[in-house]
């Protein structure tokens, strides 16, 4: 934590100096110059609307997702098949994205022999093949979709291990008062896990300008640039390849500082409205 978290702190000031290779972080003050120049850049609105809606449809999909099959998994009986599907499900997390992006250039090509393609024209479900990769349209649900299927198993270990904890006579209960599976999910398996679910919700909601570098970074291309282009992209290009590392550095700063600013309001919002936050 002191050597990853606190120490590279210092390295903010870059975001109000001017970068010199003689004095990296002790060059001339310029105050707010770099956050005026990425607010006033043309790129500013693309950036921030595909950084924003891309992270809202993964904490919004993944986190329903990863409810939903933390409690299908604990509704299965067969203690052998649970653990099979629980250790599947968590495979894709460890598969590099390198990888998933490279089977979802062969899955999604515009290929007619390509899965996806191939399946949909055999349906007569299409009369051309779709380029799912190249069409701007297809690419917040693509990546979104290729988040939740990488990350679900892995996001729902917390959610399986809260709905564990919760008192079997509590459900017992319910049966004998002639509550079926519906009604003891949602009279009891969600409220008791809704502390966990804020918890987890709150701490998502500050990463929500963190759309992710990698998986932007390896389906892009010039096609599908006006959805795909997000704040991690963004500072890569511009503020490490063209040097630019102040300026860089001021993007980064400020989603650090909107992050906080977003787990802040979230917390304050479910103290209020739900009685209950992470602090």
């Amino acid at each position: 934590m002191l050597i990853f978290k606190y120490v590279p702190m210092y390295g903010a000031l870059l975001a109000f100096r001017e970068f010199s290779y003689r004095t990296p972080f002790g060059g001339d003050w310029v105050g707010f110059t770099y956050f005026n120049a990425f607010f006033n850049s043309p790129d500013f609105a693309v950036v921030m609307r595909n950084t924003l809606v891309i992270s809202t449809l993964n904490l919004i999909f993944s986190t329903v997702a990863a409810i939903v099959f933390a409690i299908l998994i604990c509704e299965l009986r067969n203690a052998l098949f649970k653990k099979f599907i629980q250790t599947v499900s968590y495979l894709p997390h460890f598969i590099s994205w390198v990888v998933v992006a490279g089977m979802a250039m062969t899955i999604f090509s515009i290929d007619e022999q390509a899965p996806v393609n191939s399946f949909l024209l055999n349906l007569k479900l299409i009369d051309d093949p779709i380029n799912f990769l190249g069409e701007v349209d297809h690419f917040w649900p693509l990546v979104t979709g290729l988040n939740v299927w990488k990350n679900v198993g892995w996001n729902s270990i917390i959610y399986i291990a809260a709905i564990t904890s919760i008192d079997k006579q509590m459900y017992e209960s319910a049966m004998i008062d002639g509550a079926g599976k519906l009604k003891q999910i949602t009279h009891i398996t969600l409220p008791t896990i809704l502390p966990t679910i804020i918890l987890l919700f709150t701490f998502g909601v500050g990463y929500i300008l963190n759309a992710g570098l990698d998986q932007q970074l390896f389906l892009q291309n010039p096609m599908n640039m006006p959805h795909s282009e997000v704040l991690d992209t963004y500072v890569l290009k511009y503020g490490l390849q063209q040097a630019a590392y102040s300026y860089g550095a001021a993007v980064g700063l400020f989603k650090s500082a909107v992050g906080l600013g977003l787990l802040l309001l979230c917390n304050y919002a479910c103290r209020k409205f739900l009685r209950m936050g992470i602090f």
